[in-house]
């Protein structure tokens, strides 16, 4: 037995103690299941609470199994959730209920990597335009990527109303959508005050001496940055006119190429796409699971010899033996309790773990 089981229950001392070995529990008979056949039982011997070990696994309460590689490699090469239900021959709703797995386990084996890893380059934020369910609700996923290696430290979302010249229809189209959309007051400042909060955080507890943040002039991004309260003096803010050429030698390359990436790799960010999110927090699996495959399994240049790094994340920082070794938890690893991971988690993170982010009309996703 693997030292990390502990018992199902959470008011058990035995959920939450170190557990060398498998003596705090004993077989248990068996259980005949669709899925696997017969199944081991196990019971805690101090609080008596039995289960088995598919408890503890990405497929647990699950009545089919997927592979999971498998459908992250469809999801990040432009296949739709329907795409993905045909060639892996399941429902949507199983597709998306896979992926909704897998990105609550990226949250949960990524989130302490991330927040114990060493900040050691300076970086750039932008936010990539997209919309939520139809085009009279944008949304903005505001990414901060390091400069050297394109790694993605964290993301978030807002939606917002629909800008630009309209039709007398379309006006009326959106005077009655309007009437009962949700809409987040403040949120484009706030989702990047928590951007700032996340970076202030990292630069403090870096050896680094001085940091850059580079973004656009969005005015949002310059008011922020002059009036955080906790900012580290660290940092210092450098804008780039968005209409700059978007080449090698542009400050905000490696947040254009996250976004050209995306673009082409996530079917509902490509452009005028027929694809696209019906529910906040759906959208955000998926973001999710393509920031774990960007970090730690797409190859950081497709010229292998020319290439400094294996991946974005070894370029980042991390040693090669925790990226295959976080690639493998994710995947198979055993469930960490929450208590384990939450803390490290931003508040938009929280919010996205507990499914509370807002959605345009409130609609349940499709």
């Amino acid at each position: 037995m693997s030292e990390q089981l502990y018992c199902p229950n959470p008011r058990c001392r035995n959920h939450n103690h170190l557990l060398e070995d498998d003596s705090w529990m004993r077989k248990k008979g068996f259980v005949m299941t669709k899925r696997d056949g017969k199944v081991q039982r196990y019971q805690c011997k101090e609080c008596l609470v039995t289960f088995s070990l598919s408890y503890f696994s990405i497929d647990y309460y699950a009545h089919k199994n997927l592979s999971y590689p498998k459908l992250l490699n469809h999801l990040v090469s432009g296949s739709g959730i329907r795409d993905m239900a045909r060639a892996m021959k399941y429902s949507p709703c199983l597709i998306s209920n896979r992926i909704r797995r897998l990105s609550e386990r990226v949250t949960a084996f990524c989130a302490k990597e991330i927040h114990d890893l060493e900040l050691r380059e300076s970086v750039a934020a932008d936010g990539l335009e997209n919309f939520i369910l139809s085009q009279y609700f944008p949304t903005n996923v505001n990414v901060l990527v390091g400069q050297r290696s394109q790694f993605i430290y964290t993301f978030n979302a807002l939606h917002f109303k629909r800008k630009g010249i309209c039709t007398d229809e379309q006006k009326k189209k959106k005077a009655e959508l309007y009437e009962s959309a949700r809409f987040e007051k403040g949120a484009a400042s706030r989702r990047f005050r928590e951007i700032l909060d996340f970076l202030s955080e990292k630069a403090e507890s870096s050896s680094l001496k001085s940091f850059i943040l580079d973004t656009d002039e969005h005015p949002v991004y310059r008011y922020q940055f002059d009036h955080h309260e906790s900012l580290s003096c660290k940092i210092s803010h450098r804008t780039t006119n968005s209409q700059v050429e978007r080449n090698y030698q542009n400050k905000l390359f490696s947040c254009n190429y996250i976004d050209r990436q995306i673009r082409k790799d996530l079917a509902e960010y490509v452009r005028e796409t027929v694809q696209f999110g019906r529910n906040m927090n759906n959208s955000m699996d998926r973001f999710n699971c393509y920031c774990f495959w960007h970090n730690y399994l797409k190859p950081y240049r497709i010229n292998r010899k020319k290439r400094k790094y294996e991946y974005h994340s070894l370029a980042a920082g991390f040693a090669l033996d925790q990226i295959k070794d976080t690639v493998q938890d994710v995947f198979y690893g055993i469930r960490k309790k929450d208590e384990d991971f939450i803390e490290y988690l931003t508040d938009y993170q929280k919010a996205h773990w507990n499914r509370d982010l807002v959605n345009p009309l409130n609609r349940k996703a499709v």
